[in-house]
């Protein structure tokens, strides 16, 4: 009993929690941004797109769930590689991020050396490419269930405001866990 809510608690939680998470990565296919997605950055701020009112059938909730559960799998595969990548060139995720903030803040005043500026740039490219694929392969879990990316996006946004729909995904994914 314990552990059913806990585990229902949490997976409540991760479907609060990622909704911006999964909205960012989206995001990013119109504008890279250039640092990992770190354990805290996952979670993003930003407000999804209020959705639309649509009527969904169970087949769009059971593909919506094995979309979510491919999109977990791929961003947990790829979190890795993007630390490697970034480690790979001689930086750790601290400096990385930093010179990313350095050069997205206009403001900012420090000089970021030139060997680490090199290695931020190799390490960027590969992160760029690493989160190519990714999206890549997000978008073809999501169409893979007979959804598209669009109609994903809009059941997650329902998710987040309908209770219901939110415990039925929830249970779904308790049940495939």
């Amino acid at each position: 009993m314990l552990k059913a809510k806990l585990l229902r608690g949490s997976l409540t939680a991760a479907l609060l929690l990622l909704a911006p998470a999964i909205a960012a990565e989206w995001a990013m296919a119109q504008e890279p941004e250039p640092t990992p997605p770190t354990e805290a950055q996952q979670i993003d701020p930003a407000e999804p797109t209020p959705p639309q009112a649509m009527e969904l059938s169970e087949s769009q909730i059971d593909g919506f769930v094995s979309a979510y559960q491919a999109i977990q799998a791929i961003r947990a595969e790829t979190q890795p590689q993007l630390i490697a990548a970034i480690e790979a060139e001689g930086l750790t995720i601290d400096q990385f991020n930093a010179i990313a903030q350095t050069q997205q803040t206009p403001e900012a005043t420090t000089e970021i050396p030139s060997d680490q500026a090199e290695q931020f740039s190799a390490a960027s490219e590969q992160v760029d490419d690493i989160r190519a694929g990714a999206r890549a392969d997000m978008e073809q879990a999501i169409q893979a269930e007979g959804l598209t990316v669009e109609e994903f996006e809009q059941i997650f946004a329902m998710a987040q405001q309908d209770p219901e729909l939110q415990q039925q995904i929830i249970q779904r994914l308790e049940g495939q866990s």
